[in-house]
């Protein structure tokens, strides 16, 4: 079975917020494993604070645009939050606001999910 991941996507102006793993070269979308009967929703916002320290203000989930891998299936949620990153936790190394143009390391499932939002989303864009 595979786990279920509550994945995160944070906007402002105009950029992404992605996350790096300590060890890690690729960037990811904030997010992590949903603890047994906790939602997705629930998930995503519990975890956008741990890693992140940012308190979500609004979510809304958006199952177009989830993507299940080989390991993992990420239910992703669009998280609006006014605070910005800190990396007080021992998970993150680093995040960036990605303007979706600049060649970043990034995970393939990262693309599949920012593809399914921009063209839902983000039009015009």
């Amino acid at each position: 079975m595979k786990r279920i991941r509550g994945t995160g996507i944070v906007v402002r102006n105009g950029k992404i917020l992605l996350v790096r793993d300590r060890k890690k070269t690729r960037f990811s979308l904030p997010g992590g494993k949903a603890n047994r009967n906790e939602p997705a929703l629930a998930a995503a916002i519990r975890e956008l604070y741990e890693e992140c320290h940012m308190t979500a203000v609004s979510a809304e989930r958006l199952p177009e645009c989830d993507y299940t891998g080989s390991l993992s299936s990420h239910k992703v949620c669009m998280l609006q939050s006014p605070d910005e990153p800190e990396l007080g936790s021992r998970e993150l190394s680093e995040y960036r606001w990605w303007d979706m143009a600049a060649d970043i390391p990034r995970y393939p499932h990262v693309d599949f999910i920012i593809s399914r939002f921009q063209t839902r989303h983000m039009p015009g864009e």
